[in-house]
């Protein structure tokens, strides 16, 4: 399948919404797909975000886990045990993520390794010609920010950071609103934290 800023952005909203299911559901609502129109993944990081996002990518059909890079093997085991064991084909394990990165049939990399990383893997990522979604925050610094925006653009890849909200239709509405000149000029906003989730 050929990989486009449209397809990427459009799976990315549908992965959204099965983030939180269980590998079970997510197996079992998989379809067959040519391998032709697979889309290749490896995970970097694997513990905690990086499988929550590695199983919304699972949701759509045409991505295959073919790799992960984890620092303990401990922790791959435990998901490559969960992903066999789900009808999922075993992923090839890496200590270290630049060997995953020389992988010529990967496609697509999942960065979710602690946040310091993120520049660096990002950057090989897109030397490497893979297209990436790595997890927030993208970069510790604007310096970090500038150096992965301008590899995104140098290599010409296809990048999206984890931020769900902007990838869910009423959220993309909301901003087009904002940019359309309806609501006048913006002079003032204001955002809160709250402690507590209002609904358990």
């Amino acid at each position: 399948m050929i990989i486009n800023r449209r397809n990427f952005v459009k799976s990315a909203s549908i992965m959204a919404l099965g983030a939180g299911m269980p590998i079970e559901a997510i197996a079992a609502m998989r379809r067959r797909i040519s391998p032709n129109d697979k889309i290749q993944v490896g995970v970097i990081g694997i513990n905690g975000q990086g499988y929550a996002n590695l199983k919304a990518f699972l949701k759509n059909s045409e991505f295959e886990c073919t790799a992960i890079a984890e620092v303990d093997e401990n922790v791959y085991n435990k998901r490559a045990d969960e992903l066999v064991k789900n009808g999922f084909k075993k992923p090839v394990f890496y200590s270290d993520y630049r060997k995953m990165l020389d992988d010529k049939e990967l496609d697509v990399v999942i960065i979710a390794s602690p946040d310091h990383w993120h520049c660096l893997q990002l950057v090989h990522a897109m030397e490497a010609g893979k297209d990436a979604f790595v997890e927030k925050p993208i970069g510790n610094s604007i310096k970090e920010i500038n150096i992965m925006t301008n590899a995104v653009k140098k290599h010409n890849r296809i990048v999206q950071v984890a931020q769900w909200q902007r990838s869910q239709p009423h959220f993309v509405d909301a901003i087009q609103l904002v940019h359309s000149g309806k609501l006048g000029r913006i002079r003032n906003t204001k955002t809160s934290l709250l402690p507590k989730p209002l609904i358990n």
